[in-house]
């Protein structure tokens, strides 16, 4: 039994109605064309932008980085791995017995070293943004 439709068929949509495929759910009414939905409407057609039924416009915007300069989730990232990591091998200098030992000590490292470093990463993030040149749109 193959689901579809053959083009030998093409002419005669009516099987479909008479238990070919199974019977058809009770109140469904059929005419024998299949219903198309009518295609959704492009952007690009108009120059008013589409409005969905809540009244609020779809517009997409695109962000592009144009400078190869590391963002700020990238020093918070590292100003909190880099002590966790030093920790880490230094804890092989130090008389740790157990390794939940060491994991405190890197937790204390990332907490006691790591904010701080985040903290003046994202002041610095913050002062080079608000003093930086007023960008052309």
């Amino acid at each position: 039994m193959s689901t579809v439709k053959d083009p030998e068929n093409a002419e005669n949509p009516g099987n479909l109605e008479n238990g070919e495929f199974g019977e058809r759910p009770e109140g469904h009414q059929s005419n024998g064309h299949a219903e198309i939905p009518e295609p959704p409407e492009y952007a690009g057609d108009s120059e008013q932008p589409r409005v969905d039924a809540q009244g609020e416009s779809e517009v997409t915007s695109l962000y592009v980085r144009r400078s190869r300069t590391p963002t700020l989730g990238f020093w918070v990232t590292l100003a909190l791995i880099a002590p966790a990591v030093v920790a880490l091998l230094g804890s092989f200098f130090l008389p740790f017995t157990d390794i939940s030992s060491v994991l405190n000590f890197m937790l204390v490292a990332v907490v006691f070293v790591g904010l701080p470093l985040a903290a003046i990463a994202a002041l610095v993030d913050a002062i080079r943004h608000r003093r930086g040149p007023k960008r052309r749109r």
